[in-house]
């Protein structure tokens, strides 16, 4: 049986299900929190792209494409969002030098989130050109939110293995996209469980 609870809370916010949105913030807040974090440096940035997020999660609940990944679309709009937030705080303050080493400002956000899409064309590659047994135990976990312990119990194995062929596949992945500090930034958010 394949667990989708992301879509079905997406499907009842659309229809303005307050319960729904509260699930999906319960989920990922967090971790969109650590992701702007992790670009903006500043934990009041941070929580304010988070929020900001949310509320344009909300607003915009009509308009959501349910059937693609929440999560990446999540993690693309907070991207966008710390970018934008970035802008505005260096063109008040000037501050460019810490945002410099990260990424260009004269990128359009269009162009981050091709880039975004990009890098999760090419793991979505790398994830279907591993071995099948791997694969499916990536998908599992990864895609359909299923534990090591339900994976290791569906597929007969041990959770050990589980564990084993889930983090040889992380190394894969890593090591194929590079050591880019932006693409072992999309891809820590995109692939923790």
């Amino acid at each position: 049986m394949v667990r989708n609870e992301d879509l079905e809370n997406v499907l009842l916010l659309k229809k303005g299900d307050i319960s729904a949105f509260s699930a999906l913030f319960g989920k990922y807040s967090e971790r969109l929190y650590a992701f702007a974090l992790s670009i903006a440096r500043e934990p009041y940035i941070a929580e304010e792209i988070t929020q900001q997020v949310f509320l344009k999660i909300w607003e915009k609940r009509h308009q959501i494409e349910e059937y693609f990944s929440f999560k990446s679309f999540l993690f693309s709009v907070t991207y966008s969002e710390t970018i934008s937030l970035l802008r505005k705080e260096t063109a008040e303050k000037k501050k460019v030098n810490r945002w410099g080493e990260v990424a260009s400002f004269e990128t359009t956000e269009t162009d981050y989130t091709v880039e975004f899409n990009n890098l999760e064309l090419l793991t979505s590659e790398i994830i279907a050109g591993l071995p099948a047994r791997r694969r499916e135990i990536f998908i599992l976990s990864r895609e359909q939110g299923y534990s090591y312990r339900e994976i290791a119990d569906k597929l007969g194995l041990s959770v050990k293995t589980v564990e084993n062929q889930i983090s040889a596949t992380l190394k894969t992945i890593r090591e194929k996209l590079g050591e880019s500090q932006l693409c072992s930034i999309l891809f820590y958010f995109l692939t923790t469980h």
